[in-house]
């Protein structure tokens, strides 16, 4: 299918604490960006979009803009800050009303006259209509008019998003009505922090478009990426890294663990990655669990695969190891991946549509019926003090998660073991390769 146009982007910039993912998540219309009052908490280009008296355009929140960056992680925050306001259309810069004007609010202004592009002053914290005027402070930066708002109270929106819009394309020429809507496949690329995550993303799109760091826990937040490869189209969403309970130690991480499995859950296909010189840990069980549990179609990625010596007995250990481990998903298929020298990189998207195309099956009620009578003849299932189980009648009743409904007399006759061997053979006929299946049982014929 043909490419939408993408629609205009708008930057949100300004220091750090200044209110900017607060009026990101008021922008787009959900809570989407990590706010909290520790500073830089947001550290990549993280995207949303929004709409607005017939307007539609993307946002983009920023890491805070600080004078002199110190630190490795500080430095590549403000290369993701340049790389926004490079790409945005419009720049909303956001200064604190309840403080005066800083020496690193006017290195932001200076920075913006050189941009030449439209900026719109968005003069935050001001929380209710008594303290409007202290707006008049911020015509010295000579920026223009200073929108008084409250992010954290919705005050002042709607004139700021008047003003965003006044210098935006008419809608008909942002938003072309003719063009097909683009079938998009999301992965969500998981696994414990320090694994490869944002290397990996960083290597197939040849930029570094989300910070990559050895210090564990440097992605925050999911942020969402848009990806072409062989004329289809990705989202790929890059996660915080899945610490265990006990390995979360600021209130920051408990935001960015539940993004991540929000992440997940909203993922067509989820990418788990896990260090192939490790081997599988807890954390990557507690991880392939919850993608289990919630029904979440996925590949096994192995990572730094460049650091391995012997990597075909040591391919045949981490197989043997997932076996023993994790019997329950000998169906999901597994890879080898280094971010270093770029193997088996674009592999990982042949993977990734198999599953998502196993995700969407549907198998009609005829061919899973024959199935069900063959799996009898086969095997009869088991019986309780005399008392047969029998299954009659099955049906698919959904997909994302892949769920059959097995109608049958009593369902406390049926072991799990034997509801197993009925899923074993549901994917020996028809597949579903990387994908849970969900068998629910329910007593009686199915009402017509």
């Amino acid at each position: 299918m043909s490419r939408k146009k993408k629609a205009p982007l708008v930057a949100i910039c300004g220091r750090p604490n200044v209110g900017k993912s607060t009026l990101f998540n008021r922008m787009i219309g959900k809570s989407r960006a990590i706010v909290h009052d520790l500073e830089g908490i947001t550290r990549d280009r993280f995207y949303g979009e929004a709409e607005w008296e017939g307007h539609k355009f993307r946002v983009v929140d920023t890491g805070g803009i600080i004078e002199n960056p110190v630190d490795p992680i500080s430095e590549k925050m403000q290369q993701q800050v340049r790389a926004a306001l490079d790409e945005a259309r419009v720049i909303v810069f956001v200064v604190d009303g309840q403080q005066p004007i800083t020496r690193t609010d006017e290195q932001v202004r200076d920075a913006l006259f050189r941009q030449g592009k439209p900026v719109v002053l968005a003069v935050n914290k001001l929380d209710n209509p008594a303290m409007e005027s202290q707006k008049y402070d911020f015509f010295a930066l000579g920026l223009g008019e200073p929108y008084p708002i409250s992010s954290g109270h919705g005050l002042g929106i709607a004139e700021l998003m008047d003003a965003v819009v006044s210098h935006l394309p008419a809608p008909g020429e942002a938003e072309p009505a003719a063009e097909p809507e683009r079938v998009v496949t999301k992965v969500a690329v998981v696994g414990k922090p320090n694994v490869g995550k944002s290397s990996f993303i960083n290597a197939i799109l040849n930029e570094e478009r989300t910070i990559v760091h050895d210090e564990p826990g440097t992605t925050r937040d999911a942020i969402d990426i848009d990806f072409r490869w062989k004329e289809k189209e990705y989202l790929l969403i890059d996660t915080a890294g899945l610490r265990k309970k006990a390995g979360i130690r600021q209130p920051v991480e408990h935001f960015s663990v539940s993004r991540s499995l929000r992440a997940m859950r909203r993922a067509d296909v989820c990418l788990v990655m896990m260090d192939a010189t490790e081997g599988i840990s807890e954390q990557d069980k507690r991880i392939i669990g919850y993608a289990l549990e919630n029904g979440i179609a996925m590949v096994l990625v192995w990572t730094k695969w460049d650091l391995v010596g012997d990597k075909e007995r040591r391919f045949k250990a981490l197989a043997d190891e997932l076996d023993l481990k994790m019997p329950q998903v000998r169906y999901v298929p597994s890879l080898t991946m280094s971010n270093v020298t770029r193997q088996r990189l674009f592999a990982a998207f042949e993977y990734i549509d198999r599953v998502a195309e196993a995700a969407e099956k549907r198998v009609s009620t005829a061919e899973l019926n024959k199935l069900i009578e063959e799996v009898k003849e086969k095997h009869n299932p088991p019986s309780i003090k005399g008392k047969h189980a029998k299954i009659l009648y099955a049906t698919q009743v959904g997909v994302k998660p892949t769920t059959f409904v097995l109608f049958v007399n009593q369902k406390r006759l049926f072991h799990f073991s034997y509801l197993r061997f009925v899923e074993n053979q549901i994917r020996e006929r028809f597949g579903f390769e990387g994908v849970p299946i969900k068998l629910e049982l329910r007593e009686g014929k199915p009402s017509t």
